[in-house]
Parts: structure tokens; sequence; C-alpha cells
């Protein structure tokens, strides 16, 4: 009896693994398939956005083109982008140094929640604040 018993178990282990294989192996042979369908779809994505974004570099580079050829003095113009540009990396640089201290981060966080709520009460909640906050930019607009 317990040899037949085993024998049976042991008949049962030996069918379970082959009866798991096909599975793992059409798994993997249509693997790229799919991973050849998802990047189809990506690309096509990729594509159609591309479509959409109506962006015409001809007519880009022929438009910055004249916007240089316009500019009368052209050093000077290099050295305002020159500046601008070492002032963006400077308050990087200053944002980084700030936000490596530990409690600084959390104090601006909560200025700006004050003053998000102060600026909503103040010229958002009510309509005649609404129509002074109109005016003050219309006012800056000239």
């Amino acid at each position: 009896r317990c040899g037949a018993a085993s024998a049976v178990a042991n008949a049962a282990r030996a069918a379970a693994p082959t009866a798991r294989r096909p599975a793992k192996a059409s798994a993997s042979r249509n693997a790229p398939l799919r991973i050849a369908r998802h990047a189809n779809k990506v690309s096509e994505r990729s594509l159609v956005a591309r479509a959409k974004s109506g962006l015409d570099t001809d007519e880009l580079m022929k438009t910055v083109s004249d916007k240089w050829d316009a500019v009368e003095n052209k050093p000077q113009a290099i050295l305002y982008a020159g500046g601008g540009l070492v002032g963006l990396w400077v308050a990087s640089t200053l944002v980084g140094a700030i936000n490596a201290v530990p409690l600084l981060p959390k104090v601006f966080e909560l200025l700006g929640l004050g003053y998000g709520a102060w600026f909503t009460y103040k010229y958002l909640l009510y309509k005649s604040s609404r129509q002074e906050l109109l005016a003050d930019i219309d006012e800056l607009k000239r």
C-alpha cells in the first residue's frame, strides 16, 4: 500500500511541473510580442502627440533668426542672456542650500500657505475686492 501511494504521489509531483512548463514557455515566448505591441502603441501615441502639437520648427527658426537680426546691440544681448543664465544658476543653488537647512523649508511652506490664505481673503473672497484687484492689474498693464 505505501509503495503504491508513494508511487502515485511521485507521479503527481512529476506531472505537476510539466503542466506548468507550457504556460511559462508560452508566456516567455509571447513576451517579445507583448513588448513589441507596447512599443508600437507608445510610438503611435508620440506620433499623435507630435502631430497635435503643431510646432513648425522651420517657422520657429525663421522667427528666431528674424528677431536676432532685428537686435541692434548683439554683444549686449548676449551679455544679458548670459547674466540671466548665471542668475538662474545662482537662484537654483540658493534654493538648494536653503532646502538643506532642516527647519527652513517647513517655515517657508507655512509662510506660503499663510500668504495664500491672506491673498484669498483679501482679493478673491468678495466681489468688490476682486474688482479692486482687476483695477490694480489693469493699472500695472499700462
